[in-house]
Order: C-alpha cells, then structure tokens, then sequence
C-alpha cells in the first residue's frame, strides 16, 4: 500500500477564470484538495491547496510535482509558478520543490 503524502500546493499568477482551471487540473492529475484559498495579490490571483493521499505507484516527489504541474500548465495554455511542499505522513520533513518557466519549457517539450 502507497504512503500518503502531505502537500501543500501554490500557484501563482493566475488569472480570475483561471483558478478553476487549475483547480481542475489538480483534480484530474491527483486528488481534490482538503483546503483551498485564493487570494490577490498585486492584480493577480494567488492560489494555495492543501490535501493528502498517495502518489502514483514508484513516484517520486519530484515526479509528482512534474505531473502534476504539467498538467495545470496544460490546462492554463501557459506557464504559472507552481511550488510544492510535500513530505510522508507523520515525517516532519518536508520537500520544497519550485519549477520556474526554464523548468516549464523543457517539460513541454517532452509532453
């Protein structure tokens, strides 16, 4: 049986239509998030989602946050900032992993 894993998923910019967009695109690739907030910050929405369940079979937390952001930058038709927080239930240790535009553009290349 796959470990669980805690993540805290943000996205940022997002456009107003966007969010949903997003919203969906983690709900197709992993799981509706527990908790989710969105806020504006400088004319841009910044969205944060919060949920735990297992990664696929053999995925890494790199690969997972790979997957996953492929696929809200799939459904948005662009690149936004995706950062993730994500550790193992009862670990305290957490993983940040950030994927910038250089990270975007050599990811779509391949998908």
């Amino acid at each position: 049986m796959s470990r669980a894993y805690h993540v805290h998923l943000s996205i940022y910019p997002l456009g107003t239509a966007e969010v949903p967009k997003a919203l969906a695109a983690i709900r197709t690739a992993w799981i509706a998030p527990a908790w989710v907030r969105q806020r504006e910050i400088a004319g841009a929405h910044f969205l944060e989602a919060m949920a735990e369940a297992p990664f696929r079979a053999g995925e890494t937390e790199t690969l997972f946050v790979e997957r996953l952001s492929i696929a809200i930058w799939k459904r948005l038709g662009r690149y936004v900032k995706v950062v993730v927080e994500a550790g193992h239930e009862n670990t305290p240790e957490f993983r940040h992993l950030e994927l910038e535009e250089p990270d975007y553009l050599k990811l779509m290349r391949l998908h």
